[in-house]
């Protein structure tokens, strides 16, 4: 899990749900991205990173490809190669799914794309209109 580190006021939830998935947490000086493959520093060595859940905020991810001068993220980004960045779990960009705006439309995406209606309901305060 990539971290921007201890300044961030979400870290102790970092921190807690890397240690729930039982996952390293990491921040972007512990990874190194070389010719498309992700590994994290360790004190054995490198190790290849497989899967990463990252958060920061898209900008800050990759100084080569978004933000010069960020240094939350690892630069290297593969993208400039014209190959998929990172195995990132929840890509640039899909930040627009964790809108709250979006949050009453949820049981219609469940239904739409798995078939199914939603297992928890929506609060009447998130509704359009609600109280």
């Amino acid at each position: 899990m990539l971290t921007p580190g201890v300044a961030n006021s979400a870290y102790f939830e970092h921190v807690f749900l890397a240690r729930q998935m039982g996952v390293e947490l990491v921040e972007g000086r512990d990874l190194i991205c070389r010719d498309g493959v992700v590994a994290m520093r360790t004190t054995d060595g490198e190790t290849r990173v497989d899967v990463v859940y990252r958060r920061l905020d898209d900008d800050y991810l990759d100084p080569l490809h978004f933000r010069p001068d960020s240094l939350l993220g690892c630069p290297g980004s593969s993208a400039r190669r014209g190959r998929a960045t990172w195995p990132i779990a929840n890509a640039a960009g899909n930040g627009v799914a964790d809108d709250k705006a979006l949050y009453p439309h949820v049981p219609t995406f469940i239904d739409y794309y798995l078939g199914r209606e939603a297992h928890l309901g929506q609060r009447a305060d998130l509704q359009p209109g609600g109280p």
